[in-house]
């Protein structure tokens, strides 16, 4: 079975599993970058890097994983240069489902949970961005964006008079999105929108109203954007 790997009867057993455990990674996110690849596989701490240049580049040369810049990329690198992106191929994938069993199952759990929080990450990094500039007249243009993976939720810009205060918007946005989404929603039709963490609280509370066949419980007390806004800072 570790002919399949292309790893000969001589060599160790560690490098046909390092090859699985970053089949196992691509298998679970598509389109890593190679640092994030890297990372995931040495905080497994079952290789180190050489094992994991040794591995990848192996895999690489018999066609089971893929490294290429996309022609769409937009991610740069420390150097300002488009990031390379891992794929798993078909056969790679094939192999992968082959010998999964192959990897120890600690590492195995520990791979799906650490995955399942890199994705999160990736995702979260994709859909919101926040960033400024001078704008040439002594002032700064604020641009924050929230995209759903489909479309555009916020596309915002802002002219801020200094840098401080730019800065502060951005790190704010980076850190409550939805309350300042649904703030932003308040203000402009000028209803009354539920914070995030009320919305758990209100369907509780109808949950409990139904199965008690009462009177309907009161809505918890919705807080406007300045309530909002002084809870957060």
């Amino acid at each position: 079975m570790l002919k399949e790997l292309g790893c000969s009867v001589l060599e160790p057993s560690e490098l046909a599993i390092n090859k699985l455990i970053i089949l196992s990674i691509l298998n679970r996110i598509s389109g890593i970058t190679l640092n994030q690849l890297t990372t995931i596989a040495l905080e497994t701490l079952y290789m180190d890097y050489f094992g994991f240049i040794t591995a990848f580049e192996e895999l690489c040369r018999d066609q089971m994983a893929t490294e290429s810049i996309r022609k769409d990329e937009t991610a740069l690198d420390a150097l300002g240069r488009p990031v390379t992106r891992c794929d798993l191929t078909p056969k790679g994938r094939t192999i992968y489902l082959t010998l999964e069993h192959r990897i120890p199952l600690p590492i195995r759990s520990y791979l799906a949970q650490a995955c399942s929080g890199w994705q999160k990450d990736i995702r979260l990094k994709n859909i919101l961005t926040a960033d400024f500039n001078p704008d040439g007249n002594g002032h700064y243009l604020v641009r924050l964006k929230q995209n759903d993976g489909q479309k555009d939720l916020i596309n915002l810009c802002l002219t801020i008079p200094d840098q401080s205060m730019a800065q502060m918007i951005c790190e704010r946005w980076e850190r409550h999105p939805q309350t300042i989404y649904l703030s932003l929603l308040s203000l402009l039709t000028g209803e009354t929108v539920p914070a995030p963490d009320q919305i758990t609280d209100q369907e509780k509370a109808k949950e409990e109203a139904a199965r008690a066949e009462s009177s309907v419980l009161p809505d918890p007390l919705q807080q406007s954007l300045f309530d909002e806004d002084k809870d957060l800072t």
